[in-house]
């Protein structure tokens, strides 16, 4: 028979077989004793290749390539380059600033990069966190070619005070759309579902320069699940967007993505028209159709390709929401050649 702690013993403590006993505040609490998963998550496999190959490449360099990460490495120690101030070596250095690299989809470096400047915090306006949505709104990139790493947890119960160990890469670095990042799609893709009303997520946020490698302080920041309604009471608006994925396939198109900024009246365009019948135009077909308040056009430069030859074109948009919703790519200036890449901001006339 196996010999289990005793709640008769008030301050016994330890380990007995597969049960545990704690005490806590004068009471013994007996739990199951928990063992670490051995199961790499595809993820985690990832991460470790990554830091296994960069370490061994590290030994390949040569005396003066180490003699230069090794003074990198001073200068780093009593900065906060990685999001806390930390002894480092050469090794470390070398590993950590390609690690993020390799992370960023960047190639390795051998030669330690200059560091010429800290990367600063990130600065944004809101984090949208609802059953249905995960959104950051009012970001500023203040280079425009740093990369946004973003750390989420799962919904956690209003009584974790402290998360943070909890939370995992959302992405490895993103660029922002107009100064929003949308994360539910990654959110979903690496969490596997959505919080619930109520519940508190934690989220971490720095800038990557994927350059250099070197990235900014950590910013933290808890949020709660609220309702659709509420997060629209408090102030989200939400701004249009069309892409393949809210348009019928008889949409005339073979790439789309048409985006209204938020406090500014111009659109966004990068669209590939096929053209349809004999008319030199295409049309796209919102599968919840246009508002009529939307209504209204805009003009674009475009480009076509024929015979290896690249042919300037212009277009006017038209967005139609009342008889027959749709938006309409006509041609309107250049010879027209098929398929027609519309690109580029144009202002909106309503």
């Amino acid at each position: 028979m196996k010999a289990l702690p005793s709640i008769a013993f008030g301050e016994f403590t330890g380990s007995a077989g597969d049960v545990t006993a704690r005490s806590i505040g004068g009471r013994t609490l007996l739990n199951h004793k928990a063992y670490q998963s051995k199961v790499k998550t595809p993820a985690q496999a990832v991460s470790r290749n990554t830091l296994s190959k960069v370490s061994r490449a590290y030994k390949q360099l040569t005396d003066s390539q180490m003699k230069a990460w090794g003074a990198l490495a001073e200068h780093l120690k009593g900065i906060s380059t990685f999001g806390k101030a930390a002894e480092m070596t050469a090794h470390n250095a070398f590993v950590r600033i390609n690690a993020n690299r390799e992370m960023a989809g960047e190639g390795m470096l051998v030669d330690a990069p200059d560091y010429k400047h800290d990367i600063p915090e990130v600065d944004w306006d809101e984090i949208w966190v609802t059953p249905v949505r995960v959104l950051m709104t009012g970001i500023e990139n203040p280079t425009g070619t740093y990369k946004l790493v973003v750390k989420m947890s799962s919904g956690q119960g209003v009584g974790i005070s402290s998360g943070w160990s909890k939370t995992v890469i959302i992405t490895p670095g993103m660029t922002d759309n107009w100064g929003d990042a949308a994360l539910t799609q990654l959110y979903t893709e690496k969490i596997g579902f959505m919080p619930k009303v109520g519940d508190k997520v934690f989220i971490e946020l720095y800038w990557l320069d994927p350059a250099t490698g070197f990235v900014g302080e950590t910013m933290r920041t808890p949020r709660f699940c609220i309702t659709e309604e509420e997060a629209h009471e408090e102030g989200l608006v939400e701004r249009m967007e069309y892409t393949l994925d809210n348009v019928s396939p008889e949409s005339h198109v073979s790439k789309l993505d048409v985006d209204f900024t938020t406090g500014a009246p111009a659109i966004s365009f990068d669209t590939v028209c096929l053209g349809h019948s004999n008319v030199a135009s295409s049309e796209v077909y919102p599968e919840e159709g246009v508002p009529t308040s939307m209504e209204g056009f805009s003009y674009l430069l475009a480009r076509g390709a024929s015979d290896n030859k690249i042919t300037a074109q212009s277009f006017q948009v038209q967005f139609v929401g009342s008889y027959n919703p749709r938006i309409i790519f006509a041609h309107r200036g250049g010879y027209y050649v098929k398929p027609s890449e519309v690109f580029g901001a144009g202002p909106y006339y309503k």
